[in-house]
């Protein structure tokens, strides 16, 4: 008796893992459609099965065009669809963030005005 077993580490990486790989399964089968009307129809209902997996997400405003950008992010941008919202792009996605102001200088600046202006005022503290 021989066992066909498939294990995690032989799979691809799954993309955004919260949704579970039969997700995943979804979005490469809906990418690999023929016609636009099929994989536009697909798209739309994994977007919604999706929302149902993630209902935390319907407190979050505009709740369907994160998961319609999370649904491009899964299917590697390559996803030709039409969708209520424009398709993100990869280089977007990868954009880092503009670096923070040294706020750690900024508080302890705070800090020591304050101890010299109590000092000045003849507090104790």
């Amino acid at each position: 008796m021989t066992f066909d077993l498939e294990y995690n580490s032989d799979r691809p990486l799954m993309i955004i893992p919260e949704y579970g790989r039969h997700i995943q399964k979804l979005v490469d089968h809906c990418v690999a459609l023929e016609t636009k009307e099929e994989r536009d129809k697909m798209a739309k209902a994994i977007v919604d099965v999706m929302g149902n997996l993630q209902p935390h997400l319907r407190d979050v405003p505009d709740f369907k065009h994160k998961l319609w950008d999370q649904l491009y992010i899964m299917a590697d941008f390559k996803l030709d669809v039409e969708s209520p919202y424009p398709q993100p792009s990869k280089e977007e996605l990868e954009e880092k963030p503009e670096a923070k102001s040294n706020s750690r200088k900024i508080v302890t600046t705070i800090i020591d005005t304050r101890i010299t202006t109590k000092k000045s005022s003849g507090r104790i503290l």
